[in-house]
């Protein structure tokens, strides 16, 4: 009742309504919703896997390469992400040998998500735009379909989940250290002090399956005066340092055409219409390990200087997957001085009883995740608009990317070399003192020749000068700019062309004396007058042709017939001489028939490697005329047989050929038939050559590769080469193929492949569609205009528009 009341003195007290007549009452105009950004992109997708993206701006064109790239990559991304988060052996448990807990405990103290906001800030407004839009993109794409409907690897995965822009920007910080502190995972992730050696892993052998191929050929060698440029990176088929092609457009902005590393937006490597670029991987140096020695009967105190500098500990605790399903927590405490990360190893241990501990200081990433004086994707958005190959400079400059090689040609004729890595500061004092530290103390040249340079802390030499985070200036990178070609094949920046004796710079650079087998062939291609083009560019680079096989194999046939039959030979131990009988009957053949090349159907090819391997180990070629710098005549020969004794190539062959036969292999077999990889199941022969087989094209079993998503597997190696009982497996080499003419007059056209194919999805027509093409050393035209895009009858239209909700 008393409820009822309330009511009617609450009507009552409300005033009466208005009647009007005549005209309705005006309704008010709604008050606008709150929302979020908006993009909008168009994306034309051509028969050959190639997303072709047009936006009106630049957070519409990121929108739409992430869009595409989760169309294309969506697990391979989510992988990388729940690496750089952290979070691996939440999804995938400890893995072998704790590697997932290790790579977790690594990432959380690298500190990379956290030093993402920071490196954001530094981006230009155009360039967070696009990484916004990026991340927009991908993730609508995860949004707008089911997770039943992803791909095989990932299908229905609890791990894909949206991303941010953090988590992009760490991905990129992360990469950053690829030839630095990630080279040293296991020893950073369980650094921790204790006595003796027990439980230490050892130091990684310097890497030598990081390999690319880059040319720039300058108007004074082309047809029409322009610039060419041969793009061949060699990096893994599976995981993250994959890459994917695209080509980003704003009419009147910006018009684009590459490739780039999944998870990376813009383009890498790639070309406009008045300029080409690539990258290869520098040889120098881009961290030193510091000897810290620590207060006596400490182990967190280092004695350097008037007061003790501290080691401080941080506790980590990370949720790891059990067998049955369930998480339990983890914890590990790492180390960080003011050196940087606490490293411990057998060969360096970080032992309280000794007094000493060892620390990595990476010039490639500071601790404040500044990529130093501009972002690298800053770095490649101006790429991306630069007319010659002085904006290509100036970029690298301002940027001072990590650990790469720089080569670009543009329409001027104009080519261009530079190391723009982060190389460590020493002075030259500090380099001078080092070298007589490698000669006097043998565990230093030991660590150096796995490309280690360790110093001591207490020294002052040693000290890092430079800028502000202990990297050479740029001013005085190895540098060299041509008319005729600039080249790099991974070897030092000594090697960039054969006539021209570049002058001295640190030996942190690298200090190679001789070039590889590897710059041999580039260099052959590069002085042969036919190359003159794209074409007979790239069919220069995936030629195949041997460059040992070139300045050697006729002196090996003669050496193997005179070597073959029955032969007295003496016997040094013995004093007398004996007689040993040899059959190389079927290697000589195979030998003296084969066409020097690592083609497909090249017999004789398979045999040469496995020479090679027994003639130069350790990659050291025994030359008969050494090389001589600006003289592009040598090194040539292969040093003579010993006096006495039995001939090298002839007991190498017969190494060679027992291997062959234990293997059940046929010495003449066709290189396709043996050389292979897997994909869906099938076996797909392949072309190409591993580091000692003198071939730019190379392929080979690759271990740098930090997915965890089902990848090809192979059985025991038999040798150093890699041979197994099934051959030789492929899951490394030669990816994007790029060959540009940057024609004043004609205009700009290039031929591309991307060997793996543009999708990581198994089901997709693009996971392997250009394999064949590979195999055949067939490029395809990069379609760049509408109407060469339009012309293509495969070609299919996504009009993507989003508004995200308000925050």
């Amino acid at each position: 009742m008393r409820a009822a009341l309330a009511a009617l003195l609450l009507l009552a007290a409300c005033p009466a309504p208005v009647l009007h007549s005549g005209a309705p009452r005006p309704v008010p105009p709604p008050q606008p919703i709150a929302t979020g950004p908006s993009y909008h992109a168009t994306v034309r997708w051509t028969s050959d896997g190639v997303p072709h993206v047009v936006a009106e701006d630049w957070a519409g064109l990121g929108y739409g390469q992430g869009w595409a790239l989760a169309s294309l990559h969506v697990c391979e991304v989510a992988d990388q992400i729940v690496r750089v988060r952290g979070e691996r052996a939440k999804y995938f448990g400890p893995g072998v040998d704790d590697a997932n807990l290790d790579s977790d405990f690594f990432h959380r103290h690298m500190g990379f998500e956290d030093q993402a906001p920071a490196a954001i800030a530094r981006l230009s407004p155009e360039t967070a735009a696009v990484g916004r839009g990026f991340v927009a993109g991908y993730n609508r794409w995860i949004a707008t379909h089911a997770s039943s409907t992803w791909p095989a690897d990932c299908k229905d995965a609890p791990w894909v989940t949206p991303v941010t822009v953090e988590d992009m920007t760490a991905n990129a910080l992360a990469i950053a250290t690829t030839a630095s502190s990630r080279a040293l995972l296991p020893l950073i992730a369980r650094a921790a002090p204790r006595a003796g050696g027990v439980g230490r892993l050892p130091l990684p052998a310097r890497s030598a399956s990081l390999a690319s191929n880059a040319w720039a050929i300058g108007g004074d060698r082309t047809e029409d005066g322009g610039g060419v440029l041969v793009a061949n990176p060699h990096f893994p088929w599976e995981g993250e340092l994959r890459f994917y092609e695209s080509q980003l457009t704003i009419p009147g902005k910006l018009d684009v055409y590459g490739a780039s590393l999944i998870g990376v937006p813009l383009i890498n490597i790639g070309f406009n219409r008045d300029v080409a670029w690539s990258h290869t991987f520098s040889s120098s140096t881009h961290f030193v390990l510091y000897r810290l020695p620590l207060v006596e009967g400490t182990a967190t105190k280092v004695a350097v200087g008037e007061t003790p500098s501290p080691i401080t500990p941080t506790t980590y605790t990370i949720d790891v997957k059990g067998p049955n399903g369930a998480l339990t927590r983890v914890s590990r405490t790492l180390y960080r001085s003011h050196w940087g990360p606490m490293v411990d190893s057998a060969e360096l241990p970080w032992d309280p009883a000794s007094a000493t501990a060892y620390a990595i200081t990476d010039v490639a990433l500071d601790s404040d995740g500044d990529l130093h004086d501009g972002a690298a994707l800053d770095e490649y958005l101006a790429f991306a608009r630069a007319t010659s190959v002085h904006d290509i400079a100036a970029a690298v400059k301002r940027s001072h990317t990590p650990f790469l090689n720089t080569i670009a040609a543009d329409a001027a004729g104009e080519a261009l070399y530079i190391d723009g890595s982060r190389v460590p500061a020493l002075t030259d004092q500090g380099i001078a003192m080092w070298q007589l530290g490698r000669k006097a103390i043998p565990a230093l040249d030991a660590a150096w020749k796995k490309g280690v340079v360790v110093l001591d802390a207490s020294n002052a030499l040693f000290n890092l000068a430079g800028d502000a985070h202990g990297a050479r200036l740029i001013d005085g990178a190895p540098r060299l700019e041509r008319r005729d070609f600039v080249m790099n094949a991974n070897d030092p920046f000594r090697f960039t062309n054969p006539s021209v004796v570049m002058p001295d710079a640190s030996p942190l650079y690298g200090e190679a004396a001789t070039p590889s087998t590897r710059t041999l062939a580039n260099w052959m291609a590069l002085l042969d007058p036919k190359v003159r083009d794209r074409a007979t560019a790239a069919a220069a680079i995936l030629s195949n042709q041997s460059s040992t096989a070139t300045l050697f194999r006729a002196e090996i046939v003669a050496r193997c017939k005179a070597s073959n039959g029955l032969k007295t030979e003496r016997d040094h131990r013995r004093g007398a001489a004996v007689r040993v009988i040899r059959d190389l009957t079927q290697a000589c053949t195979t030998l003296e028939h084969w066409d020097g090349r690592f083609g497909v159907d090249s017999r004789g090819a398979a045999l040469w490697r496995e020479l090679m391997r027994e003639l130069a180990p350790g990659y050291a070629v025994p030359w008969k005329v050494p090389y001589r710098p600006g003289d592009a005549t040598t090194p040539r020969g292969l040093a003579d047989r010993p006096a006495t004794g039995p001939d090298p190539v002839a007991t190498a062959l017969e190494t060679v050929m027992q291997r062959f036969a234990d293997a059940k292999l046929a010495l003449d077999a066709p290189l396709g038939a043996v050389q292979f990889t897997l994909r869906n199941g099938q076996r797909v022969p392949l072309p190409g050559g591993q580091e000692l087989d003198g071939v730019a094209n190379v392929v080979t079993w690759g271990q740098l590769n930090g997915t965890l998503l089902p990848r090809q597997t192979r059985g025991a190696p038999l040798s150093p080469s890699g041979l197994t009982a099934d051959g030789w497996p492929v899951n490394y080499g030669t990816s994007f193929v790029m060959a540009v003419d940057l024609d004043p007059k004609a205009g700009t056209h290039a031929d591309v492949l991307l060997t793996y194919g543009n999708s990581g999805d198994p089901a997709s027509p693009h996971y392997r569609d250009q394999l064949g093409s590979f195999a055949a050393g067939a490029l395809r035209p990069a379609r760049t205009t509408d109407a060469e895009i339009a012309a293509d009858p495969g070609v299919t239209t996504e009009d993507l528009r989003y508004t995200e909700a308000a925050p």
